[in-house]
């Protein structure tokens, strides 16, 4: 009888994550550069200042950057397509709280024809009426199915509550305002925000000397702005009693329920170890309302928890989607977790070493490639986290114990103070 032995599972080694390669531009542009990848493939990340915080409207600035690639002074938008397709590369946007960035992927031989283009669109686009017309609608229709759904029904009701009415997180697009935006408007937001001073360049794949220097030549040519004000958020004071918002939505099949609660934000030195409780909560698939609202009680399919973090504020969040008659007790037993995560004897030796493994793996992730590793910079800068923040997780993670988890529960687990959002039947 032949038996099948579990392979042994080793600790993970010292984690050091080195800084990337970075230089300044004359003009004062930051490149940083992450090199190292096998194969002859690249992609470079610009970002510009002024993001969804910054955006005159909501959804302006993640309009105004996709638009970019819908044609410039030299090329039109199905010349840029065609150029990108016949060199297998393409061009993408995102845009986050303070900065909107737009990716260059390409083949390291192609790289240097397709720098230009990538430069054209940021500093010469041109707006086009139709194509505008045309992204607005499909981005408005997108949003028509969204506001149907349950989950963005929920959001959107706890965010004036929870983020402030007055702070530009609490606003939520609206189909109608996106297809009501101009060409101008558009322009304006772009050409408002290339100031060189706040402009990142994150550089990551086998990356050469000669495709530095590339990158220097073009993006040094950069012209001179004004500075851009990047938007201070504020919060509401400390929530004194718990809140709730109910969205009734009688055609739908489940109920979708949000919770937030305020914490301390990313400069507190509680930020790291409150990370860690809230991934025990629920961030990855063995955590505590996983195991029990999920596989124990089969109330969901899915439910996490995660610490979304600003400077001065964090907030711990919970979303699950559950049937309508079941979402009081899919509250009361998330409750219950995060009160029970505030004894020390609730937590097994097994929970902590699973938990310290995932935490690891995580970070070990990062130093996989090039493209992790510039990430993982990216968020350094659009985050504001300390220079030592990936040494911060990696110590909690090797010195993780059962004292430190409940003592952030008990500080920051405080469901008088949350705020309750559902959607749905």
């Amino acid at each position: 009888m032949n038996r099948t032995i579990a392979p042994k599972v080793y600790n993970f080694g010292p984690l050091v994550l080195a800084p990337a390669s970075t230089h300044t531009l004359t003009n004062g542009i930051r490149i940083y550069v992450e090199s190292g990848s096998e194969i002859e493939v690249s992609r470079l990340t610009v970002a510009l200042p002024a993001g969804e915080a910054e955006s005159p409207k909501p959804g302006l600035a993640s309009c105004a950057a996709m638009v970019l690639i819908e044609g410039t002074k030299r090329m039109t938008g199905e010349e840029i397509a065609n150029t990108l397709e016949y060199n297998g590369a393409w061009i993408n946007s995102s845009v986050s709280t303070h900065y909107s960035t737009i990716t260059l992927s390409s083949l390291n031989d192609k790289f240097e024809d397709l720098l230009p283009v990538l430069a054209e669109m940021i500093l010469f686009p041109t707006f086009p009426a139709e194509a505008v017309a045309n992204l607005l609608q499909r981005q408005a229709a997108r949003l028509d199915i969204e506001h149907g759904k349950v989950s963005f029904l929920a959001d959107k009701a706890i965010r004036p509550v929870a983020y402030g009415e007055s702070n530009p997180l609490a606003r939520t697009d609206s189909p109608d305002e996106i297809r009501s935006f101009t060409p101008e408007e558009l322009s304006d937001f772009h050409y408002s925000r290339l100031d060189p001073k706040e402009i990142h360049i994150f550089f990551a794949g086998n990356i050469t000397e000669t495709m530095i220097k590339a990158v220097d030549k073009v993006f040094s040519r950069f012209p001179s702005h004004a500075s851009v004000p990047i938007a201070t958020l504020h919060f509401p004071d400390k929530i004194e009693k718990q809140q709730r918002i109910d969205v009734t939505l009688d055609h739908a099949r489940q109920s979708a329920v949000k919770m937030m609660i305020p914490a301390v934000g990313r400069e507190s030195d509680d930020f790291v170890p409150l990370r860690a409780a809230v991934t025990a909560l629920g961030g990855y698939f063995g955590s505590r309302l996983m195991l029990n609202i999920r596989e124990d009680k089969g109330l969901t399919y899915g439910i996490s928890a995660a610490l979304l973090g600003y400077s001065q504020r964090s907030f711990i969040t919970v979303a699950t989607q559950t049937d309508g008659s079941a979402k009081e007790e899919v509250i009361r037993l998330i409750f219950d977790e995060m009160e029970k995560m505030k004894d020390p004897a609730s937590y097994t030796d097994d929970e902590i070493r699973r938990l310290s493994r995932f935490l690891l793996s995580n970070l070990a992730t990062i130093l996989d490639t090039p493209f992790s590793r510039i990430d993982y910079t990216q968020t350094h800068i659009f985050a504001y986290t300390p220079d030592d923040y990936f040494e911060q997780q990696e110590r909690l993670a090797r010195n993780l114990t059962p004292d430190i988890l409940a003592d952030m529960a008990r500080r920051y687990f405080d469901t008088s103070a949350a705020i309750i959002a559902t959607a749905g039947n």
